[in-house]
This record gives C-alpha cells, structure tokens and sequence, in this order.
C-alpha cells in the first residue's frame, strides 16, 4: 500500500473545507439591502421553503421593505411547479390566530402572488411557535405546510428572521422590528408579543 504524499492530504483537506464552506454559505438567507432612486432604504430576501415533507408542492415566501413605509412589509407567497396562480393564503399562529391574506390579478410578479402586511406578521413568521398556512391556488386546490412546527423550523422562517434583522438595521418603525423578546420563556409562547 503506498501512502499519499503530505501535499496530497493537504490538498484534499483544502478541498473538503472549501466545499464545507461553500455549502454552508448556500444555506444562509439571502437578504439584500439597497437604496431605490427616491433615496428610500430597501430590503429583501429571496424565497425560501417552508418546512415540506412532500416536497413537490411546495409553499416559499419572500419578503420585501422600503423606508417609505417602514412599519409595513411585502409578502410573496409561490407554490413553485405549480401552474395555478396563488391567490390567498391563511397563516395560522398557535392554536388560537388566523391571519387571512388574499390577492388580486395585479398583485401577481414572477410568479408570487404579493400581500401587504404588518412586520408584526413577518415577525410572526419568523418567531412564533407553532405557525402553519394553508396556500390557496386559482383552480381551487390547496397546500398546507409549517412554517414552523414546534419541533423543526423551516427555510422560511429563518429567511425572514435574517430579513427583519436587515429591516430593523435600515430604520424599520412598529411592533415585529425589535427581534425575539425576552428570554426562553417568552420563546416558548409563554408570554404574547404586545
């Protein structure tokens, strides 16, 4: 047996933490920052998946701020591989909160249906224990998937988590900028949000 020369482990060793690297960098959320022409400070984060078992239909949400309006949020809500448009969805927080969204022909872009929302809402999204929605589509089909299930946390949730992390940097006003509160037991639903 002829072992591999020093520089040969060496160069596979380089190789595996550069892939380790690459890999953890795809998993982390990708939030953008920019400032639009009328010089308002904006926000957003690429879609990401909610927490699937199926996978094939699949609900993202993406979110979008601007300093225009800085105590609201964009939310877009796609069913990818889907060829019917979305065009509600209930998000339900704990066993008790429904928040109904519904949208119209033009609030439709990339295949995203769009919401205006409080960043109350987003910060539910992000924070809350025990969030699921159910996705309507056009043709009368619908999706239910967690955002967050008490045991596993989705894509989603932690995108929009980083997202209100960016919004709160750039100036965001209102309940849901101030991040997660308290301590363990405000996390665990303990104590509600005001």
């Amino acid at each position: 047996m002829n072992p591999l020369p020093t520089a040969a482990w060496g160069a596979a060793l380089t190789a595996l933490l550069l892939a380790g690297c690459a890999s953890r960098e795809s998993l982390v959320p990708q939030v953008r920052q920019d400032v639009a022409a009328d010089g308002a400070k904006t926000v957003s984060v690429a879609a990401d998946r909610l927490a699937c078992e199926r996978g094939a239909r699949c609900p993202v949400l993406a979110a979008s701020w601007s300093s225009a309006r800085a105590g609201q949020a964009e939310l877009a809500i796609g069913l990818p591989g889907v060829q019917s448009q979305v065009t509600g969805a209930d998000v339900h927080i704990g066993g008790s909160e429904v928040v109904r969204l519904r949208s119209s022909q033009a609030n439709v872009q990339d295949g995203m249906s769009r919401f205006d929302v409080p960043l109350r809402l987003v910060d539910r999204l992000a924070y809350a224990q025990r969030v699921w929605m159910r996705v309507y589509t056009a043709d009368g089909a619908g999706v239910d998937e967690y955002v967050n299930s008490g045991e596993q946390s989705s894509r989603a949730a932690e995108a929009m988590a980083h997202f209100l992390a960016a919004v709160q940097k750039a100036g965001g006003a209102g309940a849901g900028v101030e991040g997660p509160s308290g301590g363990l037991f405000d996390r665990l639903g303990g104590k509600d949000k005001p």
